[in-house]
């Protein structure tokens, strides 16, 4: 997905809210504007959202210092995310379809965005995504993939709705090798490997990282262990817009679990702000 011209007042904010969380100083806050605005001129419409809105997180960490400014709120969406999971368990196991409540599950998840300044109330948001159905819902064509794969790679986003992904992850496995994938360093509230640790994904399955801490998986930064794990999977599952973003455009076959919350994405899409989404995808080029 390219930038638009919609992206640069949504870096302001995005970069005015990453100042705050990082520095209560106004003049450092001040300050930090200023240089966000030096930079974003002649910003490169032709790269991804994602990508764009990179700078907005640079300039904070480096006016005010702080390497990880959303490190508690990740802490935070984790434990609550963790206490919602016996619950959303057993409403899985006495769904009809448990793996598909499982999917709205996962889902639910993505309502967890600090970045975009999102309001989200976990545990109400949780139970009204899984008690309707998604809006664009390619399940069953995922079900019919899902029967014929022997490897998945499982792309994460955020902190705390990683521990939501441990429902569905825990329904794909007995179909097929799982294997996740999360960031190699903080950036926003994406979920690091101290996170999968934390919500116990690395005792669940196999878990990398992307090579890089750029938001989605802007692919001249990953590993050359993200890497094969993209070839060699049978069907990928990447969760959240920055993997929309990063990601629509490539040929493979995949499938995107996400919240619509933000309106060019959801044009991009062809859905409505706020909508839910499982998209199946084979990229611009098929």
């Amino acid at each position: 997905m390219k930038g638009r011209l919609a992206c640069y007042p949504c870096l302001v904010k995005q970069g005015l809210a990453a100042l705050r969380l990082s520095t209560p100083d106004p003049a450092l806050q001040q300050r930090g504007l200023e240089e966000l605005l030096r930079r974003m001129q002649g910003l490169d419409l032709e790269r991804t959202p994602s990508f764009l809105s990179r700078v907005s997180y640079d300039v904070a960490r480096e006016i005010a210092g702080v390497a990880d400014p959303f490190a508690a709120a990740k802490r935070e969406t984790n434990r609550l995310a963790l206490s919602l999971l016996p619950a959303l368990r057993r409403k899985i196991a006495s769904a009809p379809d448990p793996l598909h409540m499982a999917v709205k599950a996962a889902l639910s998840g993505n309502v967890i965005d600090l970045g975009i300044g999102h309001v989200f109330d976990l545990e109400r948001d949780v139970a009204r995504i899984t008690d309707n159905p998604i809006t664009l819902d390619h399940y069953e064509a995922f079900a019919k993939r899902l029967g014929q794969c022997r490897r998945l790679l499982y792309v994460c986003d955020n902190a705390g709705e990683i521990a939501l992904d441990c429902l569905l992850i825990e329904q794909l496995k007995p179909h097929c090798e799982v294997i996740a994938s999360v960031k190699s360093g903080p950036i926003i509230n994406d979920a690091t490997m101290e996170d999968a640790r934390a919500v116990g994904l690395t005792g669940l399955v196999r878990v990398i990282e992307t090579g890089s801490d750029y938001i989605g998986v802007e692919w001249e930064y990953t590993s050359a262990e993200f890497r094969e794990a993209f070839a060699s999977a049978d069907l990928i599952l990447a969760k959240g817009q920055g993997n929309f973003e990063t990601l629509n455009e490539r040929l493979e076959e995949i499938f995107f679990l996400l919240k619509a919350k933000c309106t060019e994405v959801a044009a991009e899409i062809g859905v409505e702000y706020g909508d839910t989404v499982f998209l199946r995808s084979r990229g611009r080029g098929k």
